[in-house]
């Protein structure tokens, strides 16, 4: 080592040598969010965590009192998030809303622990507004900060504006009276939200999808597993807690969008069939994750308007990413957007990256990644399975159409006696690839009961009907020509592709030479 890089090495620096750019403001606001809607998972967050935290000094008696209110006004385009936690007291208030990446929380198991998330509105509104009091204030807090001015600073091209000259000219603090406020809450109000897409930030039914897939929202009492994964989930902290979030004053809280039944399309839906939970032990053996699948039917890709697809990541009951974040653990991706599940991660050492659309790449991921491709493997296989059986079925079902279409050729008696033969080996044929299809090994004994009770009915109709060859439309014709029709008709069905056409030409031609 030289002398000159031993003497770099212990320099101290001295406070003027330390610049924070104002670009670090632009990267902790907007810029971190792909998703405008990320805002509302940030701030029901820290709400959440609050709950936590005004339950844990007794201020609230469990979660249940716990409330968080997101209010719309689309006539003056604000937006307010307020709650009912500990609240920032008076003292603390303005070092915490000063302070940037320096959260106390990590550490702490809450669920926010970068002190970042608060400034995610700051790109998509003229102002944000924090306003706070704990429960043995007088006074409630209020630190605006104006979005034009930091926009405008953000495009100086000057070299010396700093993040902390940014903060002095962008946000003014002032002291409220307490009155019409609760006695210990937090808000955030953002002022003239941006019109984005079909804005969104405004957007009601978006904001409910949104909030519903991604917050810590409770299941739904009509969702049949719910009970089942509320006790998988109970005893795990903050992964099994669920808050009471209200959308523009309602009186029932956002639920989870899951219900009993996916809706593929108007005519195409699908139960869920049986839950099944798993627990995935980390590298030290202690547990790193609990997870459900709701296995169903597995038809194809779910709709994403369905809000449910896919095999999701959650930490603190919070979630991470998309629906795709695990694709990587299925023998085929797209068997990824046919699933229904839940990864909790319990493994602190886990950490999802600061847009929260990710996990920090570390062995303890890797190891959850390794445990979760068997589940993978699991669901591909139902996927097979269930493709396999719907091919059984359809062939089931069209082999019965074809049947229930040559009785019918049979019932009109238009057709020789020839001709009628071979279509009762037809229709033979056709009921012993039905009875093959109930037999099909990967059925279900419900649903190969099922198959074989439609099986018998067809067999009965055959058993009526097949009989009868010649009908009464042919005691009104000449005896000499009926032999002829006959074979023009045997003609008609043989080189018809549609036995369906074929059948209404035939019965037009009947009626025609029934009134001749």
């Amino acid at each position: 080592m030289t002398k000159r890089t031993t003497e770099i090495e212990e320099r101290r620096f001295s406070e003027p040598e330390v610049f924070v750019g104002k670009d670090v403001l632009e990267l902790l606001s907007s810029s971190m969010y792909v998703n405008p809607l990320a805002i509302y998972r940030e701030y029901v967050q820290n709400a959440a965590d609050a709950i936590d935290e005004a339950v844990e000094v007794g201020l609230l008696p469990s979660i249940d009192y716990g409330r968080v209110e997101i209010n719309l006004d689309h006539i003056d385009r604000r937006i307010v998030i307020r709650d009912n936690g500990v609240g920032l007291s008076n003292s603390e208030f303005v070092p915490k809303m000063m302070s940037f990446g320096a959260s106390q929380k990590r550490g702490t198991g809450a669920r926010g622990f970068r002190g970042v998330g608060r400034l995610s509105a700051l790109g998509y509104v003229q102002q944000l507004i924090f306003r706070s009091r704990s429960n043995a204030d007088t006074k409630v807090i209020e630190a605006c900060w104006d979005g034009r001015v930091v926009k405008k600073l953000l495009a100086a091209t000057d070299e010396d504006t700093d993040l902390q000259s940014i903060v002095k000219e962008a946000v003014s603090l002032k002291e409220l009276d307490p009155d019409g406020y609760p006695a210990h809450f937090f808000e955030v109000e953002l002022v003239k939200p941006r019109r984005i897409g079909n804005d969104r930030l405004l957007n009601e039914v978006e904001i409910e999808a949104f909030v519903g897939q991604v917050c810590p929202c409770p299941f739904s009492y009509e969702f049949s597993y719910r009970d089942q994964i509320v006790t998988l989930l109970e005893g795990l902290g903050r992964s099994g807690r669920s808050y009471n979030i209200f959308l523009n004053q309602s009186e029932t809280p956002v639920f989870r969008p899951h219900c009993d039944e996916i809706e593929f399309s108007d005519s195409k839906k699908s139960k869920f069939r049986r839950l099944r939970t798993f627990k995935i032990d980390g590298i030290d053996g202690e547990p790193a994750a609990v997870g459900w699948l709701a296995h169903h039917d597995y038809q194809g890709a779910i709709p994403v308007s369905q809000g449910v697809r896919g095999l999701r990541a959650r930490v603190g009951n919070i979630q991470i990413g998309h629906d795709r974040l695990f694709a990587e653990i299925f023998p085929e991706d797209r068997f990824c957007s046919w699933s229904v599940g839940e990864i909790h991660i319990l493994d602190a050492r886990v950490v999802p990256n600061g847009r929260r659309d990710e996990f920090e790449n570390n062995t303890h991921f890797d190891n959850i990644i390794a445990h979760l491709r068997p589940i993978g493997a699991e669901i591909a296989r139902e996927c097979r399975v269930s493709s396999q059986k719907r091919n059984r079925l359809k062939q089931f079902e069209l082999s019965a159409e074809k049947v229930f279409e040559r009785l019918d050729v049979l019932k009109q008696g238009a057709v020789s006696e020839r001709y009628a033969k071979t279509i009762k080996a037809e229709i033979g044929t056709l009921l012993s690839e039905m009875r093959k299809a109930t037999d099909f090994e990967l059925f279900e004994e419900q649903e190969r009961l099922t198959l074989r009770q439609h099986l018998i009915e067809v067999e009965n109709a055959v058993d009526v009907h097949s009989n009868k060859i010649v009908g009464d439309i042919f005691d009104s014709l000449p005896i000499n020509k009926q032999s002829a029709y006959k074979e023009v008709f045997d003609l008609i069905y043989d080189c018809s592709v549609n036995q369906v056409a074929a059948k209404s030409l035939v019965d037009r031609m009947l009626d025609r030479l029934s009134r001749s």
